[in-house]
């Protein structure tokens, strides 16, 4: 539906849509301040009047978003498709991007060197306000657009999205390319509620990574509802034009249930546009905020408890073996905070701890929609890492409301140690001795040199994953590239001299897109799959394609029941799914009980789609997933890693060669060229910390291998 847009320049027009009008100011002063013609007076008159049920607030930091993928613009166009009702003000704050380009989506254009604040009615967007450049990840301008819309607009009710990139409890969110990429973390995104003044019925982030303990405790002094993703959120962003319109609908409901709606709508979105690689990971969870006090306080119990084990190395390892797999979201660092807890429990952390936590978590988590890649999701995210750098946990440090926390980080970190103030407030524990625990990972091969061996003369007992990378050198330039890594060992034993191994599978075989060799790196390590990621250009654009192989005895969706059913129906509410997935857990785990992949494990791969990674700049994930769908008929260009063995990590892609995406498109093992290559095993500990041997040399000559 085509609608007029009217555009108003005034630096500080204020102007009271379905509320009061500015007090003091006549219809002549109007006038001769915006030099507007009666069809505006008309307009103001028309949508004036009784207090509104529901002020909502778009807070649209566009940043690369908007600049390279136009998601900005497209979820403003979704939002003009909706039929608008005056008990709703949808007020719309932009900037924060490079480059801006409506024009043809929607027929105006939004200024880059400037912020701008639109209306959204029955005339379409209209410009209302407009000030000077200022940086959207400044908690100052946040604060700014809160006061301003509850000075100039009125309603019983109020929403504040956050609009942008996320980077979950620690990094923050909200991203400003124009500002070197700075992010707002979330103790300021806290002062700049506290000074907006306004309190919130509902936040929504439409961001990555946002529901989390963390972000709940910011925003609970200051709203009542979150409505966020534990996982990554696809560019497309929530369901605009379907849960918009409920609300134009029904501007009587209440936040829980325009909450439900979001999460509902967002996930038939993705369903009905068959985007695979969102789907396959989607979660979304409505959190009431005035339960996350119980949360913490059942949280700090919980990690008290666990840093109880640190004392005892060999009680605390068990523990961080049995939490190894705890669901996680991206990045190992921000995990279900439910399936935590639950999974302690083997690890020597009593019921009545871990009970009270699930139920505190369940208590707080009205609403929870997961897919079923994300089985043990409940909807609410902590961040928990074993193994971080100072500067990282120094930063959390400033985040963190959780002094039991930060005392636990600090007895298993060796060099950092927390604030003062922790221990005002918390017990504080002996650092961790890892000494008995120090991995060293060995290889051996066969007499005849065709069989090559890892091995381990410390530090079996604290490895949880086990993979070799592949690489091949370019004699010509004198370039070593990468064809990444895999999970293919064959655990082994001799129980006469109680000894045991792991087999190299390498077999000349390696994962092809239509035939052509694919340079496979792990992004993700689970019970039941592996996710790959493999580097390609499209259009010039860097991204990753996304690849899934599940395990053949661990489909995700037979273990919890959900064969057949709807994704919608994936709700926390089911706990029975916890008691039917045990047992499949620990079934076939009698030689993977550190998460070993094996041949035999591996089946086929699934083509998800693409993603464009995480951004070098800011660090955050991006946001812009495409499924395959959308680039059938395209070609990609698939690239090679550049290896430095000196840096020990990859330095540079390089463009290798074009294959063109059809339906019929397929991933599977093919034979490599004949030649020679290098191999090195990996051990990750329950750290996640990397352990290598050395490199060896591979021979194939297209029927065997063997090794030097």
């Amino acid at each position: 539906m085509k609608r007029m847009i009217t555009v108003l320049l005034s630096l500080s027009l204020t102007m009271g849509l379905c509320g009061v009008a500015p007090a003091g100011e006549t219809e002549q002063a109007r006038e001769a301040k915006t030099g507007e013609t009666a069809e505006f007076q008309s307009l103001t008159e028309a949508e004036q009047g009784e207090e509104c049920e529901w002020n909502v607030l778009l807070y649209l930091c566009g940043t690369d978003l908007e600049s390279d993928a136009g998601a900005a613009t497209l979820n403003l166009s979704a939002i003009a498709e909706t039929l608008p009702d005056d008990g709703v003000n949808l007020l719309v704050e932009t900037g924060g991007t490079k480059n801006w380009d409506p024009e043809e989506k929607l027929g105006f254009e939004i200024a880059n060197d400037r912020l701008q604040r639109w209306y959204y009615g029955q005339d379409g967007y209209v410009l209302v306000d407009e000030a000077e450049e200022s940086c959207m990840s400044n908690g100052q301008t946040l604060s700014d657009f809160i006061r301003w819309a509850a000075e100039n607009y009125s309603a019983k009710k109020n929403m504040l999205i956050l609009w942008d990139h996320g980077g979950g409890s620690n990094a923050g969110m909200i991203c400003d390319e124009n500002y070197g990429d700075t992010i707002m973390p979330l103790y300021a995104i806290e002062d700049a509620l506290r000074e907006g003044g306004t309190h919130f019925d509902l936040v929504m982030t439409d961001a990555c990574l946002m529901a989390s303990l963390e972000m709940g405790q910011a925003l609970a002094p200051y709203a009542d509802y979150l409505a966020a993703s534990e996982e990554v959120m696809a560019g497309d962003g929530t369901n605009y034009k379907g849960w918009v319109q409920y609300l134009y609908d029904r501007p009587e409901c209440s936040a829980e249930q325009l909450g439900k709606r979001i999460c509902d709508y967002s996930q038939q979105y993705y369903m009905e546009t068959d985007q695979k690689s969102t789907t396959t990971y989607f979660t979304m969870s409505l959190i009431d905020l005035s339960k996350i006090d119980a949360v913490a306080e059942a949280f700090n119990a919980f990690i008290h408890d666990v840093s109880g084990l640190v004392q005892d190395s060999e009680d605390f390892y068990n523990y961080a073996r049995e939490t190894y797999y705890t669901e996680n979201y991206l990045v190992k660092s921000m995990v279900d905070l439910f399936d935590l807890s639950r999974r302690a429990e083997k690890g020597g952390i009593s019921k009545e701890v871990t009970h009270a936590l699930q139920d505190a978590v369940e208590d707080a988590v009205v609403y929870n929609l997961r897919s079923a890649n994300h089985m043990y999701s409940h909807g609410l995210s902590v961040y928990y890492s074993l193994n971080d750098s100072d500067e990282t946990l120094d930063h959390f440090a400033r985040t963190s409301k959780n002094p039991e926390h930060l005392s636990f980080l600090d007895s298993i970190n060796v060099n950092w140690v927390a604030p003062e103030w922790v221990y005002e407030k918390a017990d504080r524990h002996p650092e961790l001795d890892r000494s008995g625990f120090i991995v060293v990972p060995e290889i051996a091969f066969s007499e005849d040199r065709t069989k090559a061996y890892l091995t381990f003369s410390s530090g079996f007992d604290s490895v949880m994953t086990l993979s070799y990378a592949l690489y091949f050198e370019d004699a010509d330039y004198g370039v070593t590239y990468t064809l990444g890594e895999s999970g293919n060992l064959t655990y082994e034993t001799d129980e006469e001299q109680g000894t045991e191994w792991f087999k190299l599978g390498f077999d000349g075989t390696w994962p092809t897109l239509d035939g052509k060799p694919l340079c496979m790196s792990i992004a993700d390590d689970t019970e039941s799959y592996v996710l790959y990621h493999s580097p390609v250009k499209i259009q010039d654009e860097d991204m990753e394609l996304r690849i899934l192989s599940y395990y053949q005895e661990a489909n995700p969706e037979e273990e919890a029941g959900l064969e057949g059913e709807s994704e919608a129906g994936m709700q926390a509410e089911d706990t029975d799914l916890e008691e039917e997935t045990d047992a499949g857990m620990e079934e076939g785990m009698e030689t993977e009980e550190m998460g070993i992949d094996t041949d035999e494990k591996n089946s086929s791969y699934e083509l998800l789609g693409l993603w464009d990674g995480f951004d070098a700049h800011s660090g955050l994930a991006g946001r812009n997933v495409v499924p395959i769908s959308e680039i059938e008929g395209d070609y990609i260009t698939l690239c090679d890693a550049v290896y430095s063995r000196k840096y020990n990590r990859i330095s540079d892609y390089i463009r290798r060669m074009d294959t063109l995406i059809t339906k019929d498109s397929v991933i599977e093992n093919e034979k490599l060229p004949e030649g020679e290559y290098m191999i090195r095993f990996i051990a990750r500990d329950v750290f996640n910390n990397a352990h290598y041997t050395d490199y060896f040399n591979v021979y194939w000559d297209g029927e065997s291998v063997s090794f030097e």
